[in-house]
C-alpha cells in the first residue's frame, strides 16, 4: 500500500515537472522576502502562459469567443493550464482514495492511465465551457440588436436622419449588447469611418453573423446613394419576419414534443376507465357453469 502511495505522488510531482521542464528555464529573479523557488515556479507558470496564449490566438474562433464573454486569452490559458493539472491531480487523488478505501492493489499503469485521461479532460473542458458561454451571449446579443434596430426603425419613421438614429438608439440602454454597439460607432466616428466599418469590426471580433445582412444594407445604402431609410426598415421588417420564423418553429417544436406524452396519457387514460367493465366481464364468477 505505501509503494502505491509513493508512486501515485510521484507521479503528480512528475507531471508538474514535465509541463515545467518543457519551457526553457531561466535565472530565477531574486527578490528581497521572495523564495527563490516559489519565484521560479512564478515564472515557468508565466512563459508557460505566455507560449499557450500565442498558440491561442492562431485559434481564431476561441478569440472571438473569448471576447464574446469579456475574458482574455492569457485567463483562458491559465485555465486550460490549470485544468490540465487540476484534472491529473484528481485522478490521481481518486484513485488513492479508492485504493485506501477499498484495499486494492492499483497497478501503476493504471494509475497513470487515469492520470492522464484526468489531464487531457481538465485540458479540453475549458474550451468546452467557452463555446457554450459564448453561443448563449451571442443569443441575447442578437436579442439585444433586435431590440436595437427596432428602436432605429422608430428614429428613422419619425423622421431623424439614419446615421443619427444608430447613435441615439445605442444609448436608450446599458445592456452588454447597447455599449458594444455605441462603443463601436463611436469608435468609427472619432476615426472619421463610416458607421458600418465599426459595426463589421465589432461583429468580426464576436463572429457575430446574424448582423451581416444589416451592416451590408447600410453599406450598400451609403456608398451606392440608395435610400438608407428604406434599407433600415427593410432590414428591421426581415429581422422581424425572421423572428417570428423561429418563434413558430419552436411552437411547433415543442408541440411534436408534446404528442408522444398526450397519447400515452390518453391511452393510460381509456384503460383505467376501460377496465372495471372489462374485468367484471372476465369475472369467472359471472360465467354460466352449466347449461
Amino acid at each position: 500500500m505505501t509503494q502505491v502511495i509513493a508512486l501515485a505522488v510521484s507521479a503528480s510531482v512528475g507531471v508538474m515537472l514535465m509541463i515545467v521542464g518543457m519551457f526553457r528555464r531561466r535565472r530565477p529573479l531574486q527578490l528581497p522576502g521572495v523564495d527563490a523557488q516559489a519565484a521560479g515556479v512564478r515564472g515557468a507558470t508565466k512563459r508557460a502562459t505566455g507560449r499557450l496564449q500565442k498558440d491561442l490566438e492562431r485559434k481564431q474562433h476561441l478569440g472571438q469567443d473569448a471576447t464574446m464573454v469579456g475574458r482574455t486569452l492569457e485567463s483562458h490559458a491559465l485555465a486550460k493550464l490549470g485544468g490540465f493539472v487540476g484534472g491529473a491531480v484528481v485522478m490521481i487523488v481518486g484513485v488513492m482514495l479508492l485504493s485506501l478505501a477499498f484495499g486494492l492493489s492499483i497497478p501503476l499503469l493504471m494509475t497513470l492511465t487515469s492520470a492522464a485521461g484526468g489531464a487531457l479532460l481538465g485540458w479540453w473542458l475549458p474550451d468546452s465551457m467557452l463555446k457554450t458561454e459564448a453561443e448563449n451571449e451571442r443569443v441575447r446579443f442578437k436579442e439585444s440588436s433586435e431590440a436595437w434596430l427596432e428602436l432605429v426603425a422608430q428614429l428613422v419613421t419619425a423622421g431623424s436622419d439614419a446615421h443619427a438614429a444608430l447613435h441615439i438608439a445605442s444609448g436608450y440602454s446599458s445592456q452588454p449588447a447597447f455599449a458594444a454597439i455605441r462603443e463601436s460607432l463611436v469608435e468609427a466616428s472619432a476615426m472619421g469611418e463610416a458607421p458600418w466599418l465599426g459595426l463589421r469590426r465589432l461583429a468580426a471580433s464576436r463572429r457575430l453573423r446574424f448582423m451581416d445582412p444589416f451592416i451590408a444594407a447600410l453599406e450598400l445604402a451609403g456608398t451606392t446613394g440608395a435610400g438608407a431609410r428604406q434599407s433600415i426598415l427593410s432590414q428591421v421588417d426581415a429581422a422581424r419576419s425572421k423572428s417570428l420564423a423561429e418563434a413558430d418553429a419552436k411552437a411547433a417544436s415543442a408541440s411534436e414534443k408534446m404528442g408522444a406524452p398526450l397519447a400515452l396519457i390518453g391511452g393510460a387514460f381509456m384503460m383505467l376507465m376501460g377496465y372495471p367493465p372489462l374485468a367484471s366481464i372476465m369475472d369467472s364468477s359471472t360465467i354460466p357453469t352449466g347449461f
